[in-house]
């Protein structure tokens, strides 16, 4: 058999096996990486207290400086969760970069206005601002919390 005929014959093959793989974490709405962050820590102590009572919505130009303490980041999706009972100090955000901005100068802007006192009469203990790839993650409350779901969103996006 010839190489011309071989490759050919190969060629189609190896087309399907990487169109029909699973979608990448990254390719997960914003909202969906929240779901996803939160199916990985179901269990874990620092969830329980909180579990019943999130709410996620959607992050917008009317809501994203309370969320990421600035206006003006360029995302295209965004998605946002937090205690319904106030004043449990704890927010989850998570937005996706357009493509084209320099990701890790939009993750400091956000680090450097994240507002840990937005709620009234209460501060979050930790705030942490991570980035992998074009997601941005803002994490706010306790810090054993925010080392659960840090890690939980970095092996959500990784894939690990």
């Amino acid at each position: 058999m010839g190489k011309k005929t071989l490759i050919f014959l190969i060629l189609p093959l190896l087309v399907l096996c990487s169109c029909g793989g699973k979608t990448s974490p990254v390719e997960l709405s914003a909202e969906e990486i929240i779901d996803a962050v939160y199916k990985a820590v179901e269990t874990k102590d620092f969830m329980r207290d909180l579990r019943s009572g999130l709410m996620t919505e959607a992050v917008t130009e009317n809501n994203e400086q309370y969320y990421l303490g600035i206006n003006g980041i360029p995302y295209e999706d965004g998605a946002a969760s937090e205690a319904v009972v106030q004043p449990v100090t704890y927010s989850f955000c998570v937005i996706k970069l357009k493509s084209g901005v320099k990701y890790d100068a939009e993750r400091i802007k956000i680090e450097n206005s994240v507002n840990k006192a937005k709620w009234v009469c209460a501060r979050a203990e930790e705030a942490y601002v991570i980035r992998y790839e074009n997601v941005i993650a803002v994490i706010m409350g306790t810090k054993e919390c925010c080392d659960g779901i840090e890690e939980a969103f970095l092996s959500v996006l990784s894939g690990k």
